[in-house]
């Protein structure tokens, strides 16, 4: 679905306007729900109630991509709403397909014309970065392992040269020349090696000899397909670990959705992107449970389980966004199973050092209609990682009570700024398509650095 600023016919309407209309095809309509209540060579109608508030309108979006494709309608109006450019959003995120790897002869539904009437400029050119940004991350998500590892992940992120990003990649080489000695390892059983990714959106103006006074990082991790390694899943556990790489596809995201909308980053506020890549594989030089590694900041771990593996990818590269000058940090990562039993698929679970920090983000997931839960930092709980081990830190103490409380306290000790920790295990996926999650609170988060 695309969004388009006029169009010459369309083959649905959604209309707000009921007064004219008998009962029989109003009565009993609900908030957020589309009724049906025309066809003809003209096009079709549908009917619903004026959206009241954010929540009304994303439900109205999906239910009219849900009605376009059952319709196969290729053009769509929507009548004005105050809300317009929410359900515009909605509609387009909802429209989203991922048919690259269907065969020739299934069917494929075109690109779908959409016009709200009243959306103006500035909302438009939100509403389609936004889009942009979230099918990038979809895609990313969607593509299965023996398409997207490492590297091509890094090619990927190359294309965002394009948009006026600036784009490193680091290979095996110099990050282990950097110190990631985690990361390296948990790369180590793959054939393809890691990556540091880097992306950067320079500040506008309000720099000092050429050094922005702020710069946001946005870590992600990126582990492309996790087998567990040595510490291996099951067959059920392992099937979908193709979407291990849902932070990095939301970080990504919002880098490409950022790139659209650099003009509204607040001047002074260089955004950069750090993605943690690597697969988690079993090979001879694999990393074995009782292996101790050195991080970029010194820290030694031992590895317990070696399925614990995104900790160690993210721990490194937090480590470098403040050897670099990160200022305020976020970090995003499908990251532990227990995140699921506590708060479902829905909702991601937020950390952080810093209470304006996670304000701030709490505000940018309300805005993106995507939802967070703080939980607490209890540090009490980090002893569990620090006792019976020969080094500074374990990487697991396999128990799941808390655990993912002990893995955002493992990751506090490779930060050195403000930080934040969102765990969007089960976030990243739904009901088999890949969702995007975390690209909307993401750009609502570093649009409102001003705040």
């Amino acid at each position: 679905m695309q969004l388009n600023s006029e169009l010459a016919q369309a083959d649905l309407t959604l209309s707000f306007t009921a007064a004219s209309l008998p009962d029989r095809l109003t009565r009993d309509l609900n908030p957020g729900e589309l009724r049906l209540i025309a066809r003809g060579d003209a096009g079709d109608t549908a009917l619903a109630l004026p959206p009241e508030d954010a929540a009304q309108a994303r439900e109205l979006g999906a239910a009219l991509a849900k009605l376009a494709r059952e319709l196969k309608a290729q053009s769509v109006q929507v009548e004005a709403t105050a809300h317009g450019h929410v359900l515009a959003g909605a509609a387009l995120a909802a429209g989203w397909q991922d048919t690259r790897f269907k065969g020739e002869g299934a069917e494929k539904q075109g690109s779908v014309q959409l016009h709200v009437t009243g959306l103006d400029e500035v909302a438009s050119t939100e509403v389609q970065a936004l889009a942009a940004g979230l099918d990038f991350a979809r895609e990313l998500v969607s593509a299965p392992g023996n398409v997207l590892n490492p590297a091509t992940l890094a090619r990927e992120a190359r294309a965002l040269e394009a948009l006026g990003l600036d784009v490193d990649v680091w290979d095996g080489a110099e990050i282990e020349a950097r110190g990631m000695g985690l990361l390296a390892a948990v790369a180590a059983g793959s054939a393809t090696g890691p990556r540091l990714i880097r992306v950067a959106l320079p500040a506008r103006a309000q720099t000092q000899d050429g050094v922005a006074p702020r710069v946001v990082a946005l870590v992600g991790k990126g582990i492309t397909f996790d087998t567990g390694g040595y510490s291996i899943k099951t067959t059920q556990g392992m099937y979908g670990m193709k979407n291990d790489m849902g932070g990095s596809a939301a970080v990504l995201g919002a880098m490409r959705a950022l790139a659209d909308l650099k003009g509204r980053v607040p001047e002074g506020v260089e955004v950069r992107a750090y993605v943690a890549a690597a697969e988690n594989m079993v090979g001879p030089d694999a990393m074995r449970p009782g292996d101790v590694y050195r991080a970029a900041n010194g820290k030694t771990v031992e590895i317990v389980s070696t399925d614990a593996e995104g900790r160690l990818v993210l721990a490194d590269a937090l480590a470098v966004a403040c050897d670099e000058g990160a200022t305020e940090l976020v970090d995003v990562a499908t990251l532990t199973g227990v995140k699921i039993s506590a708060l479902g698929n829905d909702i991601a679970a937020l950390f952080s050092s810093d209470s304006g920090l996670a304000d701030r983000l709490k505000r940018a997931a309300q805005e993106a209609g995507e939802h967070v839960w703080e939980l607490p930092l209890h540090a009490p709980y980090l002893k569990a990682y620090q006792k019976q081990t020969v080094a500074d830190l374990k990487n697991s103490d396999l128990n799941p009570a808390g655990a993912s409380i002990k893995a955002a306290l493992f990751l506090s000790q490779f930060v050195t700024r403000p930080w934040a920790h969102l765990d969007i295990a089960g976030n990243a996926e739904k009901e088999g398509a890949a969702t995007g999650w975390g690209v909307g609170t993401l750009v609502h988060y570093v649009l409102g650095q001003h705040q």
